[in-house]
């Protein structure tokens, strides 16, 4: 439980597992809901990829989920890098936009490490909080750094 009293789904680590060792979606979207518990906001389909663009699409339809409420989410990377090498990362996103409700950032920033410790083993982290921060050009080089 964290700070602010808000706990995780147990799910939450088994889908992380499941989508770290099996590839069961491309990416997650987590809410807290009621203000008592983080829970699954959306899953997408699994999608492998292999390359930049393709990534990036997925990025996109990530990106056009967004709304001004924050969010925590995991994005499976997946592409080969200039050298060949084929990059393969989950990444942790806070998305707490500079327009949410001073309250909703507030819950969200003071649950954000507690939903970390669902995530074992997750050693990307990256936050945004407007359209441009969330970039995928950005985040794909820093995932490349540290795959």
């Amino acid at each position: 439980m964290s700070m602010s009293g808000i706990e995780v789904d147990k799910e939450i680590p088994v889908l992380y597992n499941e989508m770290k060792l099996r590839s069961t979606n491309k990416y997650m979207t987590f809410k807290i809901e009621n203000k008592k518990k983080v829970v699954v906001d959306y899953a997408s389909d699994p999608k492998k990829t292999s390359n930049k663009e393709e990534d990036k699409e997925s990025f996109a339809e990530l990106k056009e989920r967004l709304t001004k409420e924050p969010r925590y989410i995991l994005y499976d990377f997946g592409f080969t890098n200039k050298e060949s090498r084929e990059i393969r990362k989950i990444a942790f996103v806070f998305w707490c936009p500079d327009d949410s409700k001073i309250g909703d950032k507030m819950i969200y920033a003071s649950t954000k490490d507690t939903i970390k410790k669902a995530f074992s083993g997750l050693g990307l982290e990256f936050q945004a909080n407007d359209a441009s921060d969330f970039d995928y050009d950005a985040f794909s080089t820093e995932v490349e750094k540290k795959a």
